[in-house]
């Protein structure tokens, strides 16, 4: 653009010297030369803005900060969580990525973590499809699509998870599904449990109630519609 604006220039000033130079000729004779000279800078302007307007921008390349990078990489990895020389959980998971300056590592996909007793005898298995490793405490939160398998038959859904190394003890504070082995159902909000998921209880139960169930046999209007109620509050 800016060229096509000092070739415009030029040409006025060509212009005008056109017309000492063409002094004495005639009138249709400096018409001719004007208007030779006019298309020629049109057909310039022209030419440059086509030129102007075709350029290509250089390709913008996102920089990640090298901070943001993780250290290690692995794939089919298995890590174990010993206590006292003894062997109280292998974790395995299909990707690992680790963040050593910020001390934590994910786990990308097929979580599974496999819990020991204190007689090194398998206990339960976790899985998930992603996990958060603390690399300060060995805690590990595991989320989407979280499931407990115990050796005893009960089985224990819930979207995310802790499982807290120290304590020894597997939390949650979110919603919650266990099946037991002889059919029984229990949902609420809230669960904790030993590794070994021999004593686990749910904080707030929900209770699914049939029709009639609270009925009051001396009311003339007894309730007949079921309901849900939280217990443990």
């Amino acid at each position: 653009m800016k060229n096509s604006v000092v070739i415009l220039n030029e040409a006025k000033r060509s212009e005008e010297s056109l017309d000492v130079l063409t002094e004495g000729h005639s009138t249709r004779h400096q018409g001719i030369l004007r208007l030779r000279l006019r298309m020629t800078v049109v057909l310039t302007a022209l030419s440059l803005a086509s030129c102007t307007t075709g350029e290509v921008e250089p390709q913008r390349v996102e920089i990640i900060s090298k901070q943001e990078e993780p250290t290690q990489v692995g794939t089919n990895t298995r890590v174990s969580f010993s206590t006292d020389g003894i062997v109280r959980a292998v974790m395995n998971a299909r990707g690992l990525r680790m963040f050593e300056k910020q001390h934590y590592t994910l786990l990308d996909s097929a979580v599974r973590v496999d819990f020991f007793d204190k007689e090194n005898i398998h206990s339960s298995v976790l899985t998930s499809r992603r996990a958060f490793i603390n690399d300060v405490n060995k805690n590990m939160t595991a989320y989407d699509s979280v499931k407990i398998l115990s050796d005893s038959g009960t089985i224990v859904e819930t979207d995310s998870l802790l499982w807290d190394n120290n304590a020894k003890e597997i939390r949650s504070d979110a919603f919650v599904r266990i099946t037991e082995k002889n059919g029984r159902i229990t949902n609420g909000h809230g669960f904790v449990s030993d590794e070994d998921m021999q004593n686990y209880h749910i904080l707030h139960p929900i209770i699914d109630a049939p029709a009639g169930a609270y009925e009051n046999p001396h009311s003339q209007a007894p309730l007949s519609t079921p309901f849900k109620t939280g217990m443990g509050n």
